[in-house]
């Protein structure tokens, strides 16, 4: 095939596209199967004018346009040393892609950094990273801080695995939503002057839209003696640029006595170095003693037991510290109501919200009016809202990074796959699973390390979860409505086993009938409703404190930028309908358009045989429940006027042990709180998925309400 041939063969392959993306990578980085699982294996082959090598075209349909994903032959530079090299700079110089994707092998990354740290200069502002084989990498003990070489390199960087399915849909959307790598500007120290000189140069500007390269990395390559980019240059008619290259070029060595290709490769090398050693770790496996007692986790029997304990252990610590549950419980269960009461007011929580409570009440009482009520109730409360869940969610993440790091979360895993995978999980979603029972909104965000497939029905399944807020209203209504300790234990545990069954139920409804149709509707054929558990097992060692930092600053600055917003902003909407009213300021509970809505909810409980007064209060209380749980039992307290005597409200309200119990599953299981759909919508990145969530979760909580309460009234009598 002639040359004339073979081009018209990659000018075909690459018409009406929209947007041309070009995978770079050196060889062996995995690029090709990232191409492959993006492209869904829909690729046009074309070769190179003038050698045999070959390039691939995939096609995405987006609502952007047509997209053409180019995977290019493996190169470990810009300088091309090889026909394969060649091509690649060739492509990237002539078609000039709107998005470069550098593919970061994670397993060693130092071999990539090269290429990558070019590349940013080359082609600044197009610039995306993808980070692949992060399981190889664990179980290697190479541990890579994407988010400092996102620092230091200024571009996004995306971690993806071909393997688990994790990170594609991120790095899709990342493409399509334009964000691209700022400029980034390495010190050469005495070639400066002579780099700004040609920077500046007349020809300068038609050179880098000719080439496509950057007007710095067009000086560094005229003084590094870039015999490619010089005859560039002469195929496009910038003969004096070229020239007062090797003008400087001369006059460099001459007053340096320096070769300046090396000084670019000392000073590239030097910074180099320093991504290398801020972003990478090294790690050496722990002794056999430790080995054989993390391989516990995997046994058959014992494992899941093992695995069990570990976790509800390590977050019993985490959310006492945070929040004094459990082990307020468990103290006053002891008889130690005192202690009890002190952990929780002075735990973590419990002073942030002492603090916004005190500055709330301060700015109320200083500033007259509504200004001051939506400044002090709603503006400082939504802040210390969000606030409040911030050391929850370090906290949380510290241990998952402790777990993970250690490599005992890769056999915690394995132990539960067997059981979970019945239900479309994999054993990885033991995780955010355990940890909804402290707090819904961490265990949400944990699912982000699922696939997209496993994250979808994670996300769902979590919320059903009771969390620690949810508990404080199971006990308040069992001690004060139901009468005997057995009895007691009974409603509590028909709860949480109601609850388990609801989170189970919906995975597998998302998994077997949900996804499907959605993946159809979308056009994409593979789709597997039982997720294989495909992970490395990872030796183990003892966590390193910079690995476990880079995990908690990532994911809590992720929570403080995605759901805080949305915490917030819907905090100060549900105390504008709290604060208002048809008549205008609401003066009460009942003259707010809450309580209006509550009305209209408390209809639902029609089933429940109600008294009106009751039914309205109870309806309220659901309103007030989609801010955070623990407002169910304030809003009952004002709306009996039993100021903050939850007991005594409960009293007032006259409803018996089967109502209570029907009312608790239906407040356990129905809309989460404000801060758990704020982190679905940022998992899911789909607020209609989230709305028609809320929808479903509701109906399914009315009707296990509805069944339980009618049960429960049979058995009673």
């Amino acid at each position: 095939m002639d040359a004339a041939v073979q081009a018209q063969q990659v000018d075909s392959a690459l018409r009406n596209c929209d947007r041309i993306v070009a995978l770079v990578g050196v060889p062996n980085t995995g690029k090709s199967t990232l191409f492959t699982v993006l492209t869904g294996r829909h690729a046009t082959i074309a070769n190179w004018p003038g050698v045999t090598v070959d390039i691939e075209v995939g096609k995405i349909r987006s609502a952007k346009g047509l997209l053409c994903i180019v995977d290019l032959p493996g190169t470990y530079g810009l300088i091309p040393s090889s026909p394969e090299e060649a091509v690649t700079r060739r492509f990237l110089t002539k078609y000039k892609p709107d998005t470069i994707v550098v593919v970061l092998d994670m397993s060693q990354p130092e071999v990539s950094f090269s290429l990558l740290v070019q590349v940013v200069e080359a082609f600044p502002g197009r610039v995306l990273v993808a980070g692949t084989k992060a399981e190889l990498a664990h179980s290697l003990g190479v541990h890579v801080d994407l988010e400092g070489i996102s620092r230091l390199l200024h571009v996004p960087v995306v971690r993806t695995s071909a393997l688990e399915g994790v990170g594609v849909r991120e790095l899709l959307d990342a493409i399509l939503s334009g964000r691209r790598g700022g400029r980034l500007r390495i010190d050469y120290g005495v070639l400066e002057p002579f780099l700004e000189h040609l920077e500046n140069h007349p020809e300068s500007s038609a050179a880098a839209e000719k080439t496509g390269f950057s007007k710095r990395w067009i000086a560094l390559g005229l003084m590094g003696g870039d015999e490619y980019l010089y005859s560039e240059l002469h195929e496009h008619g910038l003969q004096s640029l070229a020239s007062e290259g090797l003008r400087l070029r001369e006059e460099f060595q001459r007053r340096h006595g320096l070769d300046p290709e090396h000084v670019i490769v000392e000073k590239r090398l030097e910074f180099i170095e320093k991504l290398a050693r801020e972003t990478v770790i090294r790690r050496k496996p722990a002794s056999s003693f430790w080995q054989r007692i993390a391989d516990l986790h995997m046994h058959p029997i014992l494992g899941p037991f093992v695995s069990i304990l570990g976790l509800l252990i390590t977050f019993m610590l985490v959310f006492s510290v945070n929040t004094g549950f459990p082990l307020n419980i468990v103290l006053e269960y002891l008889g130690h109501p005192t202690a009890a009461e002190i952990l929780s007011e002075y735990s973590i929580s419990g002073v942030i919200a002492m603090f916004f409570d005190a500055l709330s009440s301060w700015v109320v009482s200083r500033v007259p009016g509504l200004v001051g009520d939506l400044l002090g109730n709603g503006i400082i409360n939504g802040v210390g809202f969000v606030l409040s869940f911030t050391p929850l969610i370090a906290m949380v993440y510290l241990s998952l990074a402790i777990l993970e790091d250690s490599g005992i979360a890769t056999r915690m895993a394995v132990s539960f796959h067997g059981l979970f995978r019945r239900f479309g999980l994999s054993g990885k979603s033991v995780f955010p699973l355990v940890m909804g029972l402290g707090c819904n909104v961490p265990a949400v965000f944990s699912a982000r390390a699922l696939s997209e497939e496993e994250r979808f029905r994670a996300v769902f399944a979590v919320p059903f979860i009771p969390c620690q807020a949810r508990l404080a209203v199971i006990v308040a209504f069992v001690t004060v409505l139901i009468r005997g300790v057995a009895a007691q234990a009974m409603a509590v545990v028909t709860v949480y086993v109601e609850a388990l069954l609801a989170a189970l139920l919906t995975s597998w409804i998302a998994a077997r009938i949900v996804q499907p149709r959605i993946y159809a509707r979308l056009g994409i054929k593979e789709y597997t409703p039982t997720p294989e558990l495909i992970m490395e097992i990872p030796p183990v060692h003892r966590p390193h404190p910079k690995v476990v930092w880079w995990m908690v600053r990532d994911n809590t600055l992720h929570f403080l930028r995605k759901a805080g917003t949305i915490i917030f902003l819907l905090a100060i909407l549900l105390w504008g309908i709290f604060a208002f009213g048809p008549s205008g300021v609401a003066g009460t509970v009942e003259e707010s358009y809450a309580y209006l809505i509550g009305e209209a909810a408390g209809k639902v409980l029609a089933p429940f045989h109600l008294s009106d007064r009751a039914r309205n209060i109870l309806g309220t209380a659901l309103v007030s429940g989609i801010i955070a749980k623990e407002g169910v039992l304030t809003t009952i307290a004002i709306a009996t006027g039993s100021a903050t005597d939850a007991s005594a409200a409960l009293k007032v309200l006259g409803i018996g042990p089967a109502q209570a119990l029907g009312y608790l599953v239906l407040i356990s299981l129905y809309f989460p709180c404000i801060a758990t759909l704020a982190a679905m919508v940022s998992v899911l990145k789909s607020r209609g998925l989230v709305v028609a969530y809320a929808i479903y979760s509701f109906l399914l909580a009315l009707v296990l309400g509805y069944v339980t309460y009618l049960a429960a009234a049979a058995l009673i009598g």
